[in-house]
């Protein structure tokens, strides 16, 4: 089987094995950033299986997940609660203070956050964590300031891979394939 880090710089796999917590955003990387309205008025979003499934192995490492996203949604909050994050913040306006007030609660040195983005407004974001990251489908301008850009499109499995490297370079990620085949 081909390592999953062959594919990574060695900056990157660096900066992945002292990660302890992975916070993101939800329009863009969890969903495909794409809003769709009912004629009710019902919000509708795409969310990725892949990258709900790895957030218990995520946990049972002992890393912390959780969302600091722009926008309020009913959707978000009950996807986010369906897949037991530690966190689920919306409305958030200025992402940096969030991801600072959130690194101190869980006792985190910056380097130690991990931040996945899509858009601007998560720049600010980007500069205080230790490895950032967005998804395939961003701007060009957003991709030239992180550490890490996923083969991934938003909403078709972004958290799971940058799960995958962080476990990986952790040296996790064996455990996590023997347990699941201890299941079959």
């Amino acid at each position: 089987m081909k390592s999953i880090l062959s594919q990574y710089t060695k900056a990157q796999i660096k900066k992945a094995r002292s990660i302890k917590a992975i916070f993101f955003d939800i329009d863009g990387v969890l969903s495909d950033g794409k809003i769709i309205y009912d004629e009710t008025g019902k919000e509708i979003k795409n969310f990725s299986v892949k990258d709900g499934y790895i957030i218990r192995h995520l946990k049972k490492a002992g890393i912390i997940v959780g969302a600091i996203s722009g926008r309020d949604s009913g959707v978000t909050q009950k996807r986010c609660a369906e897949l037991k994050l530690d966190f689920c913040h919306q409305g958030i306006m200025d992402k940096a203070s969030t991801f600072e007030k959130l690194a101190r609660h869980y006792h985190l040195k910056l380097k130690e956050v991990a931040f996945i983005g899509d858009d601007i407004n998560d720049l600010c974001v980007f500069e205080l964590s230790g490895l950032s990251v967005c998804p395939a489908d961003t701007f060009r301008y957003i991709k030239d300031r992180t550490d890490l850009t996923t083969t991934a499109k938003g909403g078709e499995g972004v958290l799971r891979e940058v799960a995958d490297l962080v476990l990986a370079a952790r040296g996790e990620f064996e455990r996590v394939l023997e347990s699941e085949r201890r299941k079959d």
